[in-house]
């Protein structure tokens, strides 16, 4: 009498609590990018370049964060690049830091 092995194949498992984190931080994204969209409306800027320059940043800080978000909840190797990438970032932003503290604007 021989057994026959059957492997099962590789199924991933998304539980409630992942599921329900992602729909939160989309919801959070949502309150903070909307807030930010308002603010041209309770503090209007000066000209049309600025409303403009404005409403890239929104757009693409929303590209970003949505991105980022849901990269991180596909897998494991999409969680490392969502690190790496929030770890270049942040390099970058206190190079940024140092640099225009020592630059002379004036």
């Amino acid at each position: 009498m021989e057994t026959k092995l059957q492997t099962n194949p590789s199924v991933e498992i998304k539980s409630k609590k992942e599921s329900s984190l992602r729909k939160l931080l989309n919801i959070i994204g949502l309150l903070i990018f909307g807030g930010l969209g308002l603010t041209i409306i309770t503090n209007p800027p000066h000209s049309t370049n600025e409303i403009k320059e404005f409403l890239l940043f929104i757009v693409g800080s929303t590209f970003i964060y949505y991105v980022l978000v849901n990269l991180y909840f596909i897998g494991e190797l999409w969680r490392k690049v969502v690190y790496a990438f929030l770890l270049i970032m942040g390099g970058i932003s206190i190079f940024v830091v140092f640099y225009l503290s020592t630059s002379s604007s004036i």
